[in-house]
């Protein structure tokens, strides 16, 4: 039987207007999905963990002047028991972002840590302190020696071991070269005043009060000292979980904190005061200004990633990160790109 040319032409407009429904409900469900997924974002209350020191200014600014609101986000501050750092909290499910020293990040990260960093924010903010009268003038003079350290693992103790490795000092967990003692970041001072450590790794202002207090002195600043005066010091970032479930709450996040950091970079008096006024930092004004006044507060993706690789190459080095581990690929791993990058 011969099909009749107006049965064919039918059959093909009908085909078209079943393939053009399809198209239509197929994009009206993913519009559907992307108004559930933005409302699910929208309501979403954001964890961070709680800020302290001076170099947490970019939260600290951005909650008190607004930054978080501006960007459309809700959230809250979740106060953190003293033996537990951003990082632990956000791993472990605590918080849902931080910021914290880079060099604190990137070992646990060649571990497996599930955190994205979003960017950089500053350089910074680390010294390694000796005492008054120390006959200790360089970093093969602490062969042998004590270094008191908040955490043996920790961001100072890691910018003490890369200072040391720089210099032909060995510092790998078998074969170190110098002992690092932990003891409670308010002990410390006292700790090389008396003599207990020969050298003590602090953050700002910490640096600054002890400095005027006990008259120590400063062997190295990685706000000065090179290469780590060009690296970034301080980085935010998020949970693995966050970036894949709340991409939209990670770019609000960043943008805060990005736009932050610009404004501390035009406002350090000011950020001073409100540190202290807020009881954000210890200190006084005039001398965390100072500390806030050496930093390069400039917030970037890029710059970040590239300190990171520094930092990474580093640790390798010194024998903290195995050499199994390719820098590079981590570097790219360990990054959320949320195209706010400066």
């Amino acid at each position: 039987m011969k099909t009749s040319k107006k049965t064919i032409w039918s059959l093909v407009v009908l085909l078209i207007m079943a393939v053009a429904a399809g198209g239509f409900l197929l994009k009206n469900k993913k519009d559907q999905d992307a108004k559930a997924a933005q409302k699910k974002d929208d309501n979403y209350v954001l964890r961070l963990a709680d800020p302290s020191g001076v170099c947490g200014a970019p939260q600290q600014i951005a909650a008190e002047k607004g930054f978080f609101k501006k960007a459309g986000l809700k959230y809250k501050t979740v106060k953190l028991s003293p033996d537990t750092n951003g990082l632990e909290a956000t791993t472990s499910n605590k918080v849902d972002a931080s910021n914290s020293l880079l060099g604190s990040v990137v070992q646990p990260l060649s571990n497996g840590a599930q955190i994205k960093i979003t960017t950089g924010l500053h350089t910074g903010c680390i010294s390694i302190l000796t005492g008054k009268n120390s006959q200790i003038k360089s970093a093969k003079d602490l062969v042998g020696k004590k270094i008191g350290v908040a955490q043996v693992a920790g961001s100072e103790a890691t910018f003490a071991k890369r200072y040391l490795s720089d210099h032909g000092v060995n510092v790998s967990d078998k074969h170190s070269q110098v002992e690092f003692t932990q003891y409670s970041g308010s002990e410390l001072p006292l700790a090389l005043e008396k003599g207990q450590v020969d050298a003590i790794a602090i953050e700002d202002p910490d640096v600054q009060i002890a400095q005027q207090k006990y008259g120590f002195n400063a062997l190295a600043n990685s706000a000065k000292t090179k290469p780590f005066n060009t690296e970034y010091c301080c980085v935010a970032y998020v949970s693995e979980k966050l970036a894949k479930d709340h991409p939209a709450v990670a770019r609000k996040y960043t943008q805060a904190m990005q736009e932050a950091t610009r404004w501390v970079a035009k406002h350090r008096e000011e950020t001073a005061q409100i540190q202290i006024d807020k009881k954000y930092a210890p200190g006084e004004k005039s001398i965390n200004v100072q500390a806030l006044d050496f930093y390069n507060w400039k917030a970037s993706y890029n710059g970040a990633q590239k300190a990171f690789k520094q930092v990474g190459n580093s640790l390798q080095k010194a024998g903290v990160i195995s050499k199994d581990v390719d820098i590079d690929s981590l570097a790219r791993n360990s990054f959320l790109n949320v195209e706010t990058q400066q």
